[in-house]
């Protein structure tokens, strides 16, 4: 009985604190400088866990209501940063009234409505591509291409299908001159369709040896988003283009793509000697899950000059995730004569895939790093430790608990934070006491809480 009043005093306390919290961002809402309400949205922007439907309602009613450009262009920046709806009526009226609010708010109000793609949006959108003002035509083409993309241009308002979009970027690039900058923009946009539409001018673009490089990798980004198969011949015959950005482009832009020939070109890619185009086959080839690849990104994070390339490398190896994978990251977290890098990046592929069967060999070659004295090794591998999941980890907690330093005392914090010791919460008490430093005593206070 005792615990379980504990328990609820300690539920309603949390809940309490929660509800204090929110109140407290009303309270900035409604009586907040712009300043301040600045640094409310940032740490909104912030919290991943943020949801609260009536700050929400009341940032809504804020952006309509006030005549603060500063707070405006807040509002939507985070509401088109979570995908928010709510202003969109709000976005598409200070859009079309542009003449009478100042650039900036206009942009913030273009890039929400291509994040939410409000009913007519396309249209709205289409008309400030017309109109040509420079401040606003790169903003409203990548919205645009968006809007496009999510099949939501506003059914029923002429030219908002994704045909209609997709024809009126490729007639802006071809037969109208929307001005400097905006080719690559509008390229952009297209890969943003997703329309198989798109393909052959996308296709010639890559093809023509006289465009800019930039231009092309714009194009093969946009065909990698696309996706379609007819661009495949074409994807691979550019990487053996002349410039290493475009083959690198090129390599990228076989990830959505299946099929021996694919695996077969990035495995070739590994023998680029443009260490750039590398690192990008082994990501390639860690997004694929490709086994083939294992041997060779083995031999690239042991030997290769390039330190992206061994990370990437390593990463990939981590990414595929089997046995064969699992054996080439032991070795390279065993090697003592490795790099620290190599030995820390190989030990957190292990944890994350399998923190039970790694978890007392990370922990020996922490305990080995310390005897010798490398310090800074042994910071890392305790610090992957404290964000590790495993049952087999509350014996290095309780050691800490009970004769650790400080350091090693907050990383058991994190280890009960993370897995969710409920069996140490005393231990985690003991620490809220003043004597072990406010920072430890404030931490344990909040992991207590979030027990």
């Amino acid at each position: 009985m005792k615990l379980m009043a504990a328990v609820s005093l300690f539920v309603l306390s949390a809940s309490g604190a929660w509800a204090d919290e929110s109140q407290d961002r009303l309270d900035v809402i409604h009586y907040g400088t712009e300043t301040e309400i600045a640094a409310l949205i940032e740490s909104l922007k912030k919290d991943t866990a943020y949801t609260d439907d009536k700050l929400d309602a009341e940032l809504v009613r804020l952006a309509r209501t006030t005549k603060n450009k500063k707070i405006i262009t807040g509002v939507f920046s985070l509401f088109g940063g979570k995908e928010k709806d709510g202003l969109g009526d709000t976005a598409l009226a200070i859009i079309e009234n542009r003449a009478d609010e100042t650039p900036d708010i206009v942009t913030a109000a273009i890039e929400y409505v291509g994040k939410i793609q409000p009913p007519k949006a396309a249209a709205v959108l289409r008309e400030v591509i017309n109109d040509g003002a420079s401040d606003f035509l790169g903003p409203a083409i990548r919205a645009l291409g968006g809007v496009a993309g999510s099949g939501a241009g506003g059914s029923g308002n002429a030219g908002s299908s994704v045909d209609e979009i997709t024809d009126f970027l490729i007639d802006l690039y071809t037969n109208h001159d929307p001005g400097a900058g905006t080719d690559g923009t509008i390229v952009t946009a297209l890969g943003e369709t997703k329309s198989k539409k798109a393909v052959p001018f996308l296709v010639d673009l890559v093809q023509d040896g006289e465009q800019s490089g930039s231009l092309r990798i714009a194009a093969l980004e946009a065909l990698a988003k696309i996706g379609d198969g007819a661009a495949l011949d074409v994807i691979l015959g550019a990487l053996s283009a002349t410039e290493p950005a475009v083959r690198t482009a090129a390599v990228a832009a076989l990830s959505p793509f299946s099929g021996s020939r694919v695996n077969d070109a990035i495995i070739e890619s590994f023998r680029d000697s443009v260490f750039r185009i590398r690192a990008v086959t082994a990501k390639t080839a860690g997004e694929r899950k490709l086994a083939a690849a294992i041997p060779y990104l083995k031999y690239r994070a042991e030997k290769d000059e390039a330190r992206i390339v061994r990370e990437e490398s390593i990463r990939a190896l981590g990414a595929i995730d089997t046995n064969a994978a699992h054996s080439a990251l032991e070795n390279l977290f065993s090697e003592p004569k490795n790099p620290d890098y190599v030995r820390i990046m190989a030990a957190e592929m292990l944890l994350n895939n399998n923190a039970d069967a790694y978890v007392q060999r990370v922990i020996d070659a922490m305990d080995d790093a310390q005897k010798t004295r490398k310090t800074t090794l042994y910071n890392r591998f305790l610090r992957l430790l404290s964000n590790a999941k495993s049952d087999k980890l509350k014996s290095l907690a309780e050691r800490f608990f009970a004769s650790g330093s400080a350091v090693e005392k907050s990383a058991a914090l994190d280890i009960v934070r993370t897995n969710r010791f409920t069996a140490l919460t005393e231990a985690v008490r003991s620490l809220m006491d003043k004597k072990n430093g406010a920072a430890l005593a404030t931490k344990a206070q909040s992991v207590l809480e979030n027990l």
